[in-house]
């Protein structure tokens, strides 16, 4: 059977092609006639142009039947009586899948159900393409001819693109009748349930609020499209100038950051995207519309291809897509959004110190699209105790500002616009959050202390002054981690000597006599504010940080000992430095810190009654000489999340490779029980401090392996006691030791499986 490659008309399928065809759409809907003739027009002239023998729409109805609105080529007699179900023939495969899909030969694809009263006995080659707004299906645009042929790549993208403008125009109201434009918004507006990844526990209830607010509405087909490319041209202009002082505000940024801003600014004077807007206005689209459209045609065209940096230009498009539209609206306002009373933030990622600028008394949740559990914006969230969902970021795009949004942290579920029963639910869900809670703070008494009699002290994490109160209701013995670095990365300028001590001093006094160990700025790599210049890395979290950058850069750390050392006058100082890698570097971080004790008694100034200095086990190098570094410091911490993410060589921030890991894995435990054993050796006192200790099955498993001391974040502390007094540590070791020379790639199933029943609590 011979394969046709007819050529269309109407100057091709490229761009001047669309724009002819965008054109003629424009006038199809401007018809004086009813809502039928004008989307029969409509479907005509799409048919004509992409030299279709059919060209169908069919449209979504509120009990998911997706029904022929319009056709030219089939029997008209079909229209609004044939009727296809979710997921029925190919026609309701595209809406299921939400994808385009092409054949040459429909009547032998498995998934083909034939509709006799059409008429389309001779037809064999078929494109059908969703419509697609706000993330929902409202409908299915289909292509066929009579002859066996393959659809171009032109062709493809011309459909989709069509595809795209109807379903603008079905939501706008400028195409169907009232009542059907009403079903088509009562469709967007169902209820929504997606499935993610629970981060931070905890129910969450408010309105939808988006990092970067959505595009407004606006109408699809201009009325003085000269007026339009006006305002195009205005828009572009502002988005401009706010890219270029976004490049100067950001001026320290070199490296892998910078080119990806200066990226962002040719994408911005791009020449070529530019004439597509003003092509797609020129065909009588509002500047709005053609700004949709031109973004759609460069998703479908960038999505398909194999390179991996194209597809990632794909979302600098999207968000200067974005920007954009919101120029055009007159809304230029980049700062910090207005929060409901009770708001859920949407977002695809952010920063922590974008996090922390928020309203905490307003802000109850979080859902972010791509971010992993030990992310920044994750530990913040986690120690602000505020309920935290990724993975899921199709809610971005079937959320709408203002919607009732619901979230659980630890389920992971997102419910967009929940019905009267699924509030009702999570109300009583939120109440029984609260009750676990209180049973918490009733045992913050309690021994911390094994079934077979093993003392196991936890203290917990924290970074900022409003963490403290949680030492007093938690009843943690101490906080082993402050992290100063948020101090750093908030503000736009290097913190002063005095704004660092009065927040340690202010920690120290809310902690009373139990100790605070403050972590020295832990900043470089990926933790990187605007004043810093820290060079071109490929691979920063590997790069200049910790120690390593506070022995090339005293500048930095000194100001910070002699902060730490004043706000510590008359008390111990507990001084731990992040990402030490060899011993010789403990030595070069104690003698910055021995000239500033010197410095504070030439000056008489009053010093701490003692100083007792730490060192983070982050690297497998580190872990490795454990014992050495042990001889040279008074306590050692074992930062967890790095240590993980370098023993695996697995970035902890990637979200597709951070998952393929397991901290459960028999080769890592037993790589952590080594450590532990030569640093007790030495005798040297040694703690956890990682993310996985909120997971109570890895928990158990780094009491197994001899760990005797934690720090956690606050909101897992109560948990966690629950956990060491349900738990027999000696049988947990030899469960361990029995099960760690097995070739698994986790033992988390079958460990999980003893301690629950050995009676372990792990809820």
């Amino acid at each position: 059977m011979s394969i046709e490659k007819t050529r269309p008309p109407h100057g091709g399928h490229g761009e001047q092609g669309i724009t002819v065809l965008l054109k003629r759409m424009r006038d199809a809907v401007a018809h004086d006639t009813s809502a039928q003739e004008r989307l029969d027009l409509l479907t005509k002239v799409i048919a004509s142009h992409v030299v279709a023998d059919v060209c169908s729409i069919y449209l979504r109805r509120p009990d998911d039947v997706l029904e022929l609105y319009s056709t030219e080529g089939l029997n008209p007699q079909a229209v609004h009586k044939t009727r296809l179900g979710w997921g029925e023939g190919l026609v309701g495969l595209v809406a299921k899948r939400a994808s385009p899909m092409v054949t040459a030969e429909a009547p032998k694809h498995p998934a083909f159900s034939y509709r006799p009263e059409t008429g389309e006995d001779p037809l064999h080659s078929f494109l059908g393409v969703p419509l697609i707004r706000s993330g929902k299906t409202l409908g299915v645009l289909v292509v066929q001819n009579k002859a066996s042929r393959e659809y171009t790549h032109e062709e493809i993208e011309a459909v989709q693109a069509v595809a795209t403008l109807l379903a603008e125009i079905a939501a706008s109201g400028e195409l169907l009748s009232q009542e059907e434009t009403e079903v088509v918004g009562a469709m967007l507006h169902r209820p929504e349930k997606l499935k993610g990844f629970g981060i931070v526990s905890g129910i969450a209830i408010g309105k939808a609020v988006f990092l970067q607010p959505p595009a407004p509405k606006h109408k699809v087909f201009a009325q003085n499209p000269a007026a339009d490319a006006a305002r195009l041209e205005d828009g572009l202009n502002d988005l401009r100038q706010s890219v270029d002082a976004m490049l100067a505000t950001n001026a320290s940024l070199s490296g892998v950051s910078r080119e990806v801003l200066e990226t962002y600014r040719l994408f911005a004077y791009d020449r070529g995207w530019k004439d597509r807007l003003r092509a797609a206005v020129f065909s009588g689209l509002t500047a709005e519309s053609a700004v949709e459209q031109v973004k759609a045609e460069n998703r479908a065209r960038l999505s398909q291809s194999r390179d991996p940096y194209l597809r990632e230009r794909m979302h600098d498009l999207d968000d200067l897509s974005n920007r954009l539209l919101r120029h055009l609206s007159g809304d230029q306002n980049v700062g910090q959004r207005a929060l409901y009373d009770e708001t859920i933030l949407i977002a695809r990622t952010m920063g922590p110190a974008e996090l922390l600028e928020y309203d905490r008394n307003r802000l109850k949740g979080l859902v972010l699209g791509e971010v992993s559990a030990t992310s920044h914006v994750a530990i913040v969230a986690r120690a602000l105790k505020l309920p935290m969902v990724t993975g899921a970021p199709e809610a971005i795009d079937l959320a709408e500002e203002g919607d009732a949004t619901l979230i659980d942290g630890e389920a992971g579920e997102i419910h967009i616009r929940p019905s009267p029963e699924t509030l009702e639910d999570f109300r009583g869900k939120q109440t029984r959050y609260r009750e676990v809670e209180a049973s918490y703070v009733s045992e913050k008494s309690l021994a911390s202390r094994t079934k077979d009699g093993e003392d196991v002290a936890i203290m917990m994490n924290a970074g900022l002054a409003l963490d403290m109160p949680f030492l007093e209701q938690t009843g943690a013995e101490g906080v082993g981690l402050f992290r100063t670095e948020l101090q750093f990365l908030i503000g736009s300028q290097l913190p002063s000597v005095a704004s660092q001590e009065a927040l340690y001093r202010e920690a120290l006094d809310l902690a009373g006599d139990k100790p605070v160990i403050f972590r020295t700025a832990d900043i470089g790599g990926d933790k990187t504010a605007p004043y810093m210049d820290h060079g071109n890395e490929v691979n920063p979290a590997m790069g200049w940080r910790g120690v390593r950058m506070a022995v090339d850069r005293p500048g930095l750390i000194r100001p910070q000992l002699r902060a730490l050392l004043s706000a510590a006058a008359g008390r111990t100082l507990w001084v731990m430095f992040p990402f030490v890698t060899l011993p010789g570097e403990v030595d070069d971080i104690r003698e910055l810190l021995d000239r500033e004790i010197d410095r504070s008694r030439r000056r008489e100034k009053e010093l701490p009654n003692d100083v007792k200095i730490g060192a983070m086990i982050e690297t497998p190098a580190s872990a490795w000489r454990a014992d050495l570094i042990a001889e040279k410091v008074d306590f050692l911490s074992v930062g967890g999340n790095d240590l993980a993410q370098f023993y695996f060589a697995a970035d902890r921030d990637s979200e597709r490779v951070q998952r393929r890991y397991d901290p459960m894995n028999p080769g890592f435990l037993s790589f952590l029980k080594n450590t532990v054993e030569k640093v007790s050796r030495t005798g040297t006192p040694l703690s956890y401090c990682g993310e996985q200790t909120a997971d109570p099955v890895t928990a158990a498993a780094l009491i197994g392996v001899g760990v005797r001391l934690f720090s956690l974040p606050a909101a897992f502390v109560g948990p966690f006691r629950r956990l060491v007094r349900s738990l027999d540590a000696k049988a947990t070791a030899e469960w361990l030791d029995s099960n760690m020379s097995q070739p698994q790639v986790t033992l988390r199933s079958s460990f999980r499986e003893y301690l629950k029943d050995s009676g372990v609590v792990l809820e």
